[in-house]
């Protein structure tokens, strides 16, 4: 059996692992940010906040102006002479003076809704900006990871091809002893010789280990420790 090209598979396919994981961590962070909702949100509550107060503004003015002429009308059928009871002048005037606190009351109410609104505007503006700035930051970085997937795709494509020969050389059983192996070992069927341990627990080898592993081909050897095949290269 060929260990040094199952090794090489190994290292084709842990790279590809590698890549495949990377892809769909870049998949993950693609869409809108968190900070970029956050940002819209209060973008979109201070600009709903800001119609809600001109709206009351202009309520409160028509209001007033209505007042407006009911007052007038009011006091020109008091200075008119056309009333002439008491209680009836009396009520009249009564009913005056209530339309202007009224119409008092509007004025301030729309006072109130134009310096709120005034306050309103401000910070929509610097909300408006904020959430330009993060989008602009959240649109370089999509345009990033979208580089960055691209060339992992091209990364992935070319290993891909790279593989297709060296199952080939193989053969059906070298492959299905892989597979199976590394179905059982977290896809890590084949683990490097590093400074007399295995590369995959990191357990110190015998000597006898060690030196079977530095053969290229015949029988795998295995770690005695995790069962993975082991080459020393």
């Amino acid at each position: 059996m060929d260990i040094a090209k199952l090794y090489e598979l190994q290292k084709l396919d842990t790279n590809m692992l590698k890549v495949r994981r990377r892809v769909a961590q870049i998949r993950q962070q693609q869409g809108e940010s968190d900070e970029l909702k956050a940002a819209r949100a209060a973008a979109a509550a201070t600009q709903a906040e800001q119609e809600h107060l001109r709206a009351a503004e202009l309520d409160a003015e028509l209001l007033s102006e209505q007042l407006v002429e009911r007052i007038h009308d009011a006091e020109q059928r008091l200075m008119s002479g056309t009333v002439r009871n008491p209680k009836e002048l009396e009520s009249l005037q009564a009913s005056i003076e209530a339309l202007k606190r009224q119409r008092a009351g509007a004025e301030e109410a729309a006072m109130t809704a134009f310096q709120r609104g005034e306050e309103v505007t401000a910070r929509l503006a610097r909300e408006q900006a904020a959430l330009a700035e993060v989008e602009r930051t959240w649109q370089a970085g999509q345009e990033e990871l979208t580089q960055e997937e691209n060339k992992l795709k091209r990364i992935y494509a070319q290993l891909k091809q790279q593989r297709q020969p060296v199952v080939d050389r193989l053969g059906a059983p070298a492959v299905e002893l892989y597979e199976q192996l590394g179905t059982r070992k977290a896809g890590v069927a084949v683990a490097s010789v590093k400074n007399g341990t295995c590369g995959a627990c990191n357990v110190s080898l015998p000597t006898g280990v060690v030196s079977s592993a530095r053969i290229e081909e015949g029988d795998p050897v295995y770690c005695p420790s995790c069962g993975r095949i082991l080459y020393d290269a």
